[in-house]
């Protein structure tokens, strides 16, 4: 009795493991882990005081490679992207319309446009991040004004060209708190 209630327990483990390997959705070859550093200010983005909550807006600090700094870029395809914080698990999203001041918070991932970003090139090497919100292309990610004060929080506006809509994202070294 002892040597079936073993071998069912044993064979519950191997079934599990093999569905979960069956159904597991492998990476892109064009998903990346990075860090998204404004190429204006050079300060980095996460969300506000490393928060861990829906809503939280999403600002420039100073870099530190910390996972709340990490952002995952899911691949849609045709360069659009679905970022989403490591530490949070939760996605950039720009909360409201294609309009200039869109504040950009992070929220709990889904298929809205909201939290889709066309990327002017291929990651790592992305200069502008244009927002899907309502299938748009018009705004993109910026840092108001182009300023460097940490802890200014990130909206969308008219894409325009300048230094405030360029961005660095790279490979990041995760650095735990």
């Amino acid at each position: 009795m002892r040597r079936l209630r073993i071998f069912a327990v044993l064979f519950t483990i191997v079934t599990l493991a093999a569905v979960t390997l069956i159904t597991a959705v492998p990476a892109s070859a064009d998903d990346h882990t990075v860090g998204v550093q404004s190429r204006a200010s050079l300060l980095c983005l996460q969300p506000l005081n490393e928060s861990l909550d829906a809503g939280t807006p999403i600002v420039q600090v100073r870099c530190n490679n910390r996972s709340t700094q990490t952002w995952f870029f899911e691949d849609m395809g045709d360069h659009v992207f679905r970022p989403r914080n490591l530490a949070s698990g939760l996605c950039l999203d720009a909360l409201g319309g294609a309009t200039n001041g869109t504040p950009v918070v992070q929220w709990p991932c889904s298929g809205i446009s909201n939290q889709r970003w066309r990327a002017s090139k291929d990651l790592p090497d992305v200069v502008s991040l244009r927002s899907r919100v309502a299938g748009t292309s018009s705004h993109c990610l910026d840092v108001p004004g182009g300023q460097s004060t940490e802890g200014l929080a990130v909206q969308i506006y008219v894409c325009n060209g300048t230094s405030a809509q360029a961005w660095g994202v790279g490979v990041t070294t995760i650095i735990q708190p």
